[in-house]
């Protein structure tokens, strides 16, 4: 430790429906309305860069409220949110389609030179292994810094700085700690540049894990949130591993970003609470890298851990809100991991906070199927209604009744009307005793990432073939769009190509221009919640 730091320490307990953004002037900038970017690696990178194009094209992103993301997503949310160099601009970040009349003559060359260094998802086409490699230490830090390497470096976001929401935050911030870290100054945190929806980035803690023995049966998932103004979760949850064993407790509450790794304030919460400082910031590229490590609770739920694995898993020294009378005491290293292993789509964050109008881009590897009149899609979504739930028991937030609705609405708009894969429905949620969300009235537009016939015949002919081939599982662009999060190239961890990550961007940033009506409905600054619509 390197001396002490004053931060916010905020307790929920009266009160889950508090969160600080909420008395920013965010609210009266935006519509009550949200996006989630589902995670999937560099897959969702790519589709995420797309969608983001496609909603900026629109106009709408200015007006919303939140972005929630996991994993890919995440990666995308946070640079689209914070780059400070690479693009010069927000279409230069997010690319540029072809015009109609070049989209029905390029070929695969021209696919491929169209996307450009300075594009979010070009970091996608880069080797993650041999930035892994060059690690110089091999521990827990190892994956994260290696995210920081492939996918923020190229935007100027590499730097271990703090991260927070604007200039007036960070002056809060350095006036509360002058006498403590008089150093500090606003070129050590980044801040989120002009009307952007307030990032929530979303991760796990595993508890209990023991690196030599890990018994998956009795293991949690722990929801957790990184945000510009606070980390943690405003429900509390208090778990025992065994009638043994004393109770932990988690969430309760947030603390400042800045604060994150410190063994607390020992004291009560409240605002400007001094602790210790963590050893190291907490960045943006920190809390991107925990929410992408897939591996970790893949690693953690095995019976048997491979230790020279398990050393790469995140750790962060962990209290709860609930225990900050006594944090010293009781804070400890935790284990964090990909989000994707409890919510992959980012869904409950916005659910917690009663968002009323949210488009879910479920950017899965998973093409949508039917079979003997089943329809398949990400096992992912059935626990959300209660449905096939026994891997996440803890995630339904609807009645059951409406998984067969969404099921057969993706499969209509895409399969049979040739369109992008969406449903648009009204719900009235369950109350959630695991995520702390409350029962009341939501709209959703689910987008699912499946082939869009109507794109595919608006290319050229040699480009419908390629992309139709693709679709069957070879070629230049093979399992087109649901390309594999691992292990897509041959010999390559995550990579894509310039093809790969140009297509799909482009199919949905030209499908969601297609359907401007659903969603400037659903994100519009004077959006309401209407009836139940399926569109």
């Amino acid at each position: 430790m390197v001396g002490v730091i004053t931060a916010n320490v905020f307790s929920t307990a009266d009160n889950e429906s508090y969160f600080p953004e909420q008395h920013t002037p965010l609210i009266n900038r935006t519509g009550d309305c949200g996006i989630c970017l589902s995670g999937g690696g560099t897959r969702s990178l790519a589709a995420a860069m797309g969608q983001l194009r496609g909603l900026h094209n629109l106009g709408l992103l200015s007006g919303t409220r939140y972005i929630s993301s996991v994993s890919g997503g995440s990666w995308a949310a946070a640079i689209y949110g914070y780059y400070k160099s690479g693009a010069t601009n927000d279409s230069e970040l997010l690319g540029q389609g072809p015009s109609s009349l070049e989209r029905s003559t390029w070929t695969l060359k021209e696919w491929t030179d169209n996307l450009s260094p300075f594009n979010l998802a070009a970091p996608a086409t880069k080797s993650f292994l041999s930035d892994f490699l060059k690690q110089p230490k091999k521990d827990n830090l190892t994956w994260i810094n290696t995210v920081r390497d492939t996918f923020f470096s190229p935007f100027g976001l590499d730097l271990p700085n703090y991260f927070s929401l604007d200039h007036d935050s960070v002056s809060a911030i350095l006036e509360a700690n002058r006498d403590s870290q008089p150093e500090w100054n606003h070129d050590q945190f980044d801040i989120s540049n002009d009307e952007r929806p307030y990032l929530i980035i979303n991760a796990v803690i595993l508890w209990p894990v023991n690196k030599k023995l890990f018994h998956h049966k009795n293991s949690h998932r722990i929801p957790i949130q990184f945000t510009p103004l606070y980390v943690g979760n405003t429900h509390h949850i208090e778990l025992s591993n065994s009638p043994e064993q004393s109770n932990m407790n988690f969430g309760g509450g947030f603390i400042s970003p800045y604060a994150l790794g410190s063994s607390g304030p020992n004291s009560s919460p409240g605002q400007n609470r001094v602790m210790p400082q963590p050893e190291n910031p907490f960045s943006l590229w920190h809390a991107s890298g925990i929410s992408s490590a897939a591996f970790a609770y893949s690693v953690a739920s095995s019976a048997l851990v491979d230790t020279q694995i398990a050393r790469f898993m995140p750790e962060i020294n962990y209290w709860s809100i609930a225990d900050a009378e006594h944090s010293e005491n009781l804070s400890q290293e935790q284990i964090f991991a990909d989000g994707g292993a409890l919510d992959n789509n980012g869904l409950m964050a916005l659910l917690q906070r009663k968002v009323k109008s949210i488009v879910v881009f479920i950017n899965s590897e998973i093409p949508i199927s039917k079979l003997d009149g089943k329809i398949t899609i990400d096992s992912d979504i059935a626990p959300l209604f209660g449905v096939n739930n026994i891997e996440l028991p803890n995630n339904t937030v609807f009645e059951a009744s409406a998984y067969e609705d969404l099921l057969e609405n993706l499969w209509e708009t895409n399969k049979v009307n040739g369109g992008l894969c969406l449903h648009r429905q009204s719900y009235t949620t369950l109350k959630n005793n695991w995520f702390g969300t409350p029962s009341y009235a939501v709209e959703i537009l689910w987008i699912y990432n499946s082939p869009v016939e109507s794109w595919i015949q608006s290319l050229s002919k040699g480009m419908q073939k390629i992309v139709r081939d693709g679709v069957e599982g070879f070629g230049e662009l093979s399992h087109f769009p649901n390309y594999k999060t691992i292990g897509q190239e041959f010999l390559h961890l995550v990579e894509l190509t310039n093809a790969q990550v140009s297509c799909i961007a482009d199919m949905h940033a030209w499908s969601i221009e297609q359907n401007s009506a659903v969603f400037n409905a659903m994100l519009s600054h004077q959006s309401e919640l209407s009836s139940p619509t399926n569109d």
